[in-house]
């Protein structure tokens, strides 16, 4: 116990001596408690992402359908971190607050347009792949967002493919919206959407 706080004690002198001790108590300060939170969180998501990866799991932050990263939460944190670093160090390099501040904020964008890309990347080969999508016609799944009737958007389901677990976006010809954890077949399949039934029911065709 007395090693640990030791250590703490060492590395709070050493932040403090670098100004990378979080504080409020100043412009400095706050860009750099941030700066810290931001990447504080996105070293948890990491790590728990590679956790799940091992795991067989699908840690997913995001949408996975058409737009994946584009709105995820690890662009807003890559926002976040470019936000906290970037005001730090202009305000660290002499320059006012408000300077900061737009230095922050264009950082920020930066960040989060580069890691937005780099998410739909990531998601793109992982979809794309050696997958045919064809060939989850047939597997069920489970609703993962309310999917509303007669063919129109906004649902999607998770299917649990061989190879990985699928988030799609999906549709049904229903008359009624299926809520989530709703047991789905796949009765179509395009590269980004899938046509969907209530396990059990009966194909129109067969009416």
């Amino acid at each position: 116990m007395e090693t640990l706080i030791t250590a703490f004690e060492w590395i709070t002198r050493i932040l403090n001596a670098a100004s990378l001790l979080p504080n409020f108590d100043s412009p400095l300060g706050i860009f750099c408690a941030i700066a810290w939170i931001g990447t504080l969180i996105s070293a948890i998501m990491f790590v728990v992402a590679f956790i799940a990866d091992l795991g067989g799991g699908d840690f997913d932050a995001g949408s996975v359908d058409g737009d994946v990263g584009a709105f995820s939460v690890q662009a807003v944190m890559g926002f976040i971190l470019g936000f906290g670093w970037g005001g730090y160090l202009a305000v660290a390099g002499g320059a006012g607050v408000g300077l900061g501040i737009f230095v922050g904020i264009l950082v920020g964008v930066v960040m989060f347009f580069l890691i937005a890309g780099i998410m739909k990347g990531i998601y793109s080969l992982k979809s794309d792949g050696s997958l045919k999508y064809e060939s989850l016609v047939g597997m069920t799944g489970t609703v993962y967002v309310t999917i509303p009737p007669h063919g129109e958007p906004g649902g999607q389901v998770q299917v649990s493919h061989p190879s990985q677990l699928i988030t799609m976006a999906a549709i049904q010809e229903g008359d009624t919206p299926l809520p989530a954890q709703t047991r789905i077949e796949v009765v179509a399949a395009t590269t980004y959407q899938l046509t969907v039934r209530p396990v059990g029911t009966v194909p129109s065709t067969q009416k």
